[in-house]
Parts: C-alpha cells; sequence; structure tokens
C-alpha cells in the first residue's frame, strides 16, 4: 500500500496522492501559477514534493484543511520533541514559495501558515578553492601534448568563463559570435540566457579544437565524444575531463579533495571579487537569477575579507605572541 515515503507502481512520487482535496487544490494552483510565470519545471517538482510531504504530516496531526493547521503542527515538522532541527532552510524556502503562489488562491489561509514558519538560518559548507598556483599547474597540464585539444578547449573554458559543465556540453556552433566575441548560453539550471564575452584564449582554444581534431559529422554540438560514432558530449564528461586535468598537474588527489565543475565557476566568481568588480556584474556573468546567489563566493574573498580585521593591540598579549 502507498505510504508517502515508497515508490509505487500506481503513484507518482511523493505524498500528493494522500492528501485531502484542499490540499491538492493548493498545490495544483502552485503548479500552474508558477509554470505561466516561466519557473523551470524541475523547481516546480521539488517545491511540489516538499510542500506534500508537509501537507501530509499537517495531514496527520489531525488537519483536513488549511484552516485546521497548526502553529504546534508546523513547527513538529521542522523541530523533534527533543529540540532537533528535523528540516532545514531549503525546506522551508521550497514550501514558503507554494504558500506565497498560495495567497493568489486562499489569501488569508496561506498567509496564516506563512506565518507560522519558523525562522531558519541558511548554512553553509566552505567551498574548497583553487589556489593560484593550482590554476597554474592546470594551465600547464592544458598545454600538455597528451591532452587532447577538446579537452583543452573545455577546461580553459571553465577557467575563463564561469559556465557550468552541463551548459559547456551544451554549447553549438550558434552558441559562439565570433564577430562580436560573446558566449550565448540559454541556462540549463534556470532556463535564463546569458551572454558573456569570450576571452582570447578560450576563443582560440576552441577554434584549435575545430580546426585540427574535431570530426566533420553534421552534429552541431561544439564537444564530441572521442570514438565513433561521435556523439555529443555529456555533462558527466566534462567532470571526467576535469579530473584528467587534474591527475596530469598533480593536484587535488587525496581523498576529499574537491575536483568537480563547480569549483571553477567558484574561482571566477573569487577573483573578480578580489579586483574590485561590482557585484551586479558578477551576477550577471555567473547567470544568477537572485543577487544572494554571490554569498558563497563572498566567503572565499580574502582580500576584501582582510579589510575587516580588527587590530588587536588594546588587547593584553605578552610580547612572544608577536616574535612568533
Amino acid at each position: 500500500f502507498p505510504d508517502g515515503r515508497h515508490r509505487h507502481t500506481l503513484f507518482e512520487r511523493g505524498s500528493y496522492h494522500l492528501l485531502e482535496p484542499e490540499f491538492q487544490e493548493l498545490i495544483d494552483f502552485y503548479r500552474l501559477h508558477e509554470k505561466q510565470r516561466g519557473k523551470k519545471e524541475s523547481t516546480i517538482r521539488g517545491e511540489s514534493l516538499n510542500t506534500a510531504s508537509f501537507l501530509y504530516r499537517m495531514q496527520e496531526q489531525g488537519a483536513r484543511s488549511l484552516d485546521e493547521v497548526t502553529e504546534d503542527a508546523v513547527l513538529s515538522f521542522f523541530v523533534s520533541e527533543d529540540g532537533l532541527l528535523q528540516k532545514g532552510c531549503s525546506h522551508k524556502k521550497n514550501i514558503s514559495a507554494v504558500f506565497k503562489a498560495g495567497l493568489k488562491w486562499k489569501e488569508p489561509q496561506c498567509r496564516r501558515i506563512l506565518g507560522f514558519l519558523p525562522m531558519l538560518r541558511e548554512t553553509r559548507k566552505n567551498i574548497q578553492y583553487l589556489t593560484q598556483d593550482e590554476v597554474r599547474l592546470l594551465r600547464d597540464a592544458a598545454e600538455d601534448t597528451g591532452f587532447p585539444a577538446r579537452n583543452k578547449a573545455v577546461l580553459l573554458l571553465l577557467l575563463f568563463t564561469g559556465l557550468r559543465g552541463c551548459d559547456i556540453a551544451s554549447l553549438t556552433f550558434g552558441s559562439i559570435d565570433w564577430e562580436k566575441e560573446r558566449i550565448l548560453v540559454d541556462q540549463q539550471k534556470t532556463s535564463v540566457p546569458v551572454e558573456i564575452p569570450l576571452s582570447a584564449v578560450a576563443g582560440n582554444a576552441i577554434y584549435d579544437h575545430l580546426a585540427e581534431e574535431r570530426p566533420d559529422t553534421g552534429n552541431p554540438r561544439l564537444f564530441l565524444t572521442e570514438t565513433h560514432p561521435f556523439s555529443p558530449l555529456a555533462a558527466r564528461s566534462i567532470a571526467n575531463i576535469v579530473a584528467k586535468a587534474c591527475r596530469l598537474a598533480g593536484i587535488r588527489q587525496e581523498p576529499g579533495d574537491r575536483k568537480g565543475t563547480h569549483i571553477f565557476r567558484h574561482n571566477l566568481a573569487s577573483s573578480m571579487l578580489e579586483n574590485g568588480v561590482p557585484q551586479p556584474v558578477i551576477t550577471q556573468t555567473l547567470g544568477h537569477t537572485a543577487p544572494d546567489s554571490l554569498e558563497p563566493y563572498l566567503r572565499a574573498d580574502f582580500v576584501h575579507l582582510k579589510e575587516c580585521a580588527l587590530s588587536i593591540e588594546d588587547f593584553p598579549l605578552a610580547e612572544e605572541v608577536f616574535s612568533l
């Protein structure tokens, strides 16, 4: 029997089909409303699933309508009886998105439940960043004779554009405007188009790949597999290219070292911040849809973080401390 947790062959994933009619109506309204606004389908699905789980918990607590949802029941979804946090900020944001859309459907009921949602602070792990030595070693690796021209172009695009791996994999001949020296991309994550400069170093690498190495298959994708039938390169293959580059450069080989494609995006944002590039420009370059998406990168902006350091001259410390 379906229980809302395990996949059942007769039902879609999630708790939606176990909900009371009014709860289902809220999610249905949200889906239609956000689809009309152009929100990405995967985002709508994720927010709907989280909210269905939330409403199913309210249902288990005895609520059969939005009017019957209590503050205690809402808080019990996020915090256990012994005070431990069960659901984090991302869950709250997803649930909030559905109820905010619901304000246009049943404003009093949805506003009331929005007021019950707890104030949760979003926490992020510190992200490993690329050092300047690592960047130099990666660029040296790209020039190695054993490193294919395709891989070199991919690596330099990651270093100099900040594009996501999935967006690099989806690049076509039409994505490159050689005359205006621009790269045009419809981002897969946000579906928002972004236009970024094509640097000479990345542009030359792409040209070398096209002129010297890429087979003429009629496929519009820039990057293809190395073997027949020369299919379009998958996003996961971009991560494999990065792993090969790191091995060739002799960096990030310890367990737990981060060597995915996102580290290059982080490196570009941090470098731009350190060089005083205005945050709106960085947000536009990275194709972020929300200004607060830049927050994780601010934590690695050591140049400006040092400006916030406080003097310790007024604190009584032994002279030996300063001599170390």
